[in-house]
């Protein structure tokens, strides 16, 4: 703090180097007089355009008062004077002692008197917006009317120049680009006019080996070739003269001396595509060299087909995009060595009977015609490698049941159709070549085995009613790509996780029984079905069974009594072992022998192995020899073609504990119709048959230490009535996932501890469910909404939670008191 009555003293400022001190009067505001202030000083512009007050502006200033100069004015004036000579000039004739003040005054009223012009046009404008326009007068010109452009329904006029982008060149330019692809054609052998717009044939093309057109252009005849190439595309042609192409034979010009032959004679490809013809000169049958030619997008009719027809050295052919109708021409025929044919876009409506003569065809293309039936009885002996037919009017069957194989066919298109199958149901159509398949946008409700489709790489049936993934889907080591959305799957295979090289599964529009696969990617989907296919651990180690994927309990997963010691010495069984030289449980093997000396090898633990042999029976007297020498704990005849459960396995019924049958042809209510006891049996296995009740199994099974039964992918649609412990008291497991199970009853589980329903049709899951003690209850991929996937996700013990908190409460309360859990509801 200062002391009281200290002043601070007052800074002087520092003088700037480049200003003078000059003690000239300050005013009231701070600023110098003009007297007081150097000429030379730097100008200033601030408020040099400041806009003054609009009254202040229509006053006149008094004549007799000397209107006072701002300080941005002199400065203005100032620089003015120092850099241009005419105001120094005139600067230096006034010899009054004012001269100095006068200068920026008269800058001052000439920048005011701008800005009052400035302002005054501005409100010229604004009261010339607002008022509504005049009349012309007489003498001023009226400019024309434009007429608005109006869309068509077809087109946009937008009043474009016809050549808005200058690509047509005047006559002399066009000529002078078509003689230079002349001189080009002469050495080369290949004329190119496309797109030039031309009507006709230039007569520059028929004179182009002519002495004095090659004369003209600097050539030298010596260096001149035959055209073997003449594309004449994207042009106005409608109609080419006989002159081009002279219907005479080659060999008659050599007797004319003043003919000039058939410049086109040598002609291997020739492309007329893009033009507007309705007919061909007759003359193209001559070309007797002529492999390729492109007719596409014309408007040729069924009668140009007779002078194509004639044209024997013919390879590849296009006549797409044109006006063939009707039942293809038979005379079409007689090109044998066609390799290449496009007929796309037509209205051709079938193919001759004598299409078989073109031995040699390895591409057909008929797609957007009217064909409502393909003769695969006639393709199927030809070379074909692709065909081509989307939107076609094709309908119910597309392959016919006496074609047995397509060997050479690698790319198949019949999307855009309205077809019902591809093959007829049981019959199959070997494609060992196929890569490529297009059923897209048709009416399928099922796919054929594909078993035999080894080399196929991209799978496309989108848009259809599939329910189902085609047999031998998962077998298929090379697909790579495949498309089966908006289609009517519910159900996605295990298997599919195993396939390696599948990089694309597309699912979506599905209604997918597993609501999280709608989501979820390729990678992701396949690590989930994989963890799925995980091994099953031996059923007396307490493996939890109900987490097991559908498919995963099949014969290859049956739990193998590997701990059994068998009374059977080691050297016994050595006796009974195959050779290492033979193929083990091979038919052809076991039919060279004869019956009195046939077996069958069993493995250690007592392994009778008989799966993949297209078995369909036992034979009895076999069986008893087996037993006699060996005790079969475990007897695995999946993959075959049983259709019943065979008596003779009552000659194992002692020992066995496992039976596996799945995947066989195990059909409806008949595959068990007589009494069968085992009563060592605890696992039995009859996944993916085709089982549509279980009600032979209780009424005809007597297998009292039955613990697990599997019956996935099968057909079935009810449980039997009653408690299932009553018919096999033991049974602790029920694995009855991916059928068509409408309710889980209850009163029929009573007493199991895992039960797998997923993927079933069931509407609505009682809540009494949740009073019963089971370990572990699988019924995702189900009809019902609530409880919802969340809830399910959770695991068993959430979803009994959550039908227990549904359940009345006299019931609750009741089931409580017999020993239940007395846990919160949710």
């Amino acid at each position: 703090m200062p002391p009281p009555g200290f002043t601070q003293p007052v800074r002087s400022r520092t003088p700037s180097p480049e200003k003078a001190n000059n003690d000239g009067s300050v005013s009231r505001y701070g600023s110098k007089t003009l007297a007081a202030r150097p000429v030379k000083s730097r100008p200033s512009l601030n408020g040099l355009f400041k806009k003054p007050s609009l009254p202040a502006l229509d006053k006149p200033a008094p004549s007799g008062m000397a209107r006072k100069a701002s300080t941005a004015s002199q400065r203005s004036s100032a620089a003015s004077c120092e850099t241009d000579p005419s105001t120094v000039t005139s600067a230096s004739t006034v010899t009054t002692n004012d001269s100095a003040e006068t200068t920026p005054g008269t800058a001052y009223r000439k920048s005011s008197a701008a800005l009052r012009e400035q302002i005054a046009r501005a409100k010229a404008a604004k009261k010339a917006a607002v008022q509504p326009t005049s009349a012309p007068s007489v003498d001023e010109p009226v400019a024309p009317f434009k007429t608005p452009l109006v869309p068509t329904d077809n087109t946009f006029d937008f009043g474009l120049h016809a050549d808005p982008f200058s690509q047509r060149g005047d006559e002399k330019s066009m000529a002078k680009v078509l003689q230079g692809r002349l001189a080009t054609a002469r050495t080369s052998g290949r004329l190119n006019i496309a797109a030039m717009n031309l009507r006709e044939i230039p007569a520059e093309v028929m004179d182009m080996y002519s002495l004095e057109s090659v004369g003209r252009n600097d050539g030298s005849w010596a260096e001149s070739v035959d055209l073997t190439r003449f594309v004449a595309a994207d042009n106005e042609l409608e109609m080419i003269a006989d002159s081009v192409f002279p219907d005479v034979d080659v060999h008659d010009f050599s007797n004319e001396e003043e003919s000039q032959g058939n410049i086109f004679g040598g002609l291997e490809t020739l492309d007329l595509h893009g033009n507007m013809l309705i007919a061909l000169p007759m003359g193209l049958r001559r070309l007797e060299l002529l492999t390729s030619l492109n007719l596409s997008q014309n408007r040729l009719a069924n009668n140009c087909l007779e002078v194509i027809s004639q044209i024997k050295a013919l390879k590849d052919l296009k006549l797409g995009g044109n006006l063939l109708y009707g039942p293809l021409d038979p005379c079409f025929s007689s090109l044998q060595n066609l390799e290449i044919l496009d007929l796309h876009g037509n209205n051709i409506a079938s193919l001759p009977s004598n299409f078989g003569n073109l031995a040699r065809l390895r591409i057909l293309n008929i797609s957007e015609n009217v064909f409502e039936t393909i003769p695969f009885e006639i393709l199927a002996e030809l070379p074909l490698t692709e065909l081509v037919a989307r939107k076609n009017q094709l309908s119910g069957t597309l392959i016919a049941d006496s074609v047995k194989s397509m060997p050479a066919l690698q790319t198949l298109d019949v999307s855009a159709n309205q077809l019902v199958q591809l093959i007829a149901p049981d019959k199959t159509c070997d494609m060992p070549a196929l890569h490529q398949l297009t059923l897209s946008v048709n009416r399928l409700q099922t796919l054929p085995d594909i078993t035999g489709w080894k080399n196929l790489f991209t799978l496309s049936a989108d848009e259809n009613s599939i329910n189902a993934f085609p047999e031998g889907f998962t077998k298929l080591e090379k697909l790579r790509s495949v498309d089966f959305s908006s289609n009517d799957i519910r159900v996605i295979p295990a298997e599919v996780g195993l396939m390696d090289n599948l990089s694309m599964l597309r699912l979506s529009g599905n209604p997918l029984r597993d609501k999280k696969f709608c989501s979820a990617s390729t990678d992701e989907l396949k690590s989930t079905l994989a963890q799925r296919l995980e091994p099953s651990m031996v059923y007396h180690e307490a493996q939890d069974f109900g987490g097991a994927a559908p498919g995963q309990m099949g014969g290859q997963n049956i739990a193998k009594a590997v701990g059994a010691e068998d009374d059977d010495d080691d050297d016994d069984q050595d006796d009974f072992a195959t050779p290492p030289t033979s193929a083990p449980g091979s038919p052809a093997r076991q039919r060279s022998q004869t019956l009195t000396g046939q077996t069958w090898p069993v493995k250690s633990g007592g392994v009778l192995d008989r799966s993949k042999t297209e078995s369909s029976s036992l034979h009895p007297v076999i069986c008893s020899k087996v037993a006699a020498a060996h005790k079969i704990r475990d007897v695995q005849l999946h993959h075959n073609l049983f259709t019943t459960m065979p008596d003779s396995l009552s000659f194992f019924a002692d020992t066995l504990t496992s039976l596996s049958m799945a995947k066989n042809q195990l059909l409806g209510e008949e595959y068990l119709t007589a009494d069968l006891e085992l009563p060592e049996l605890k696992e039995l296995n009859l996944a993916d048959n085709k089982i549509t009740s279980l009600a032979p199994l209780a009424a005809h099974l007597r297998a009292p230490n039955l613990v697990k039964i599997d019956v996935s992918l099968n057909r079935i649609a009810t449980l039997p009535a009653g408690h299932l412990r009553d018919i096999f008291p033991k049974l602790e497991i029920l694995l009855v996932s991916n059928n068509h199970l409408a309710e889980l009853d209850p009163e029929c589980l009573k007493g199991l501890r895992i039960v797998n329903a997923s993927n079933n049709d069931i509407a609505h899951l009682n809540p009494r469910l949740g009073l019963l003690d089971l370990e572990s209850l699988l019924v995702t991929g189900n009809r019902f909404r609530v409880p919802k996937w969340n809830v399910l996700d959770r695991g068993t013990e959430a979803t009994l939670r959550w039908l227990r908190s549904r359940v009345p409460l006299a019931e609750l309360a009741e089931w409580r008191e017999q020993g239940g859990h007395a846990d919160d509801v949710d």
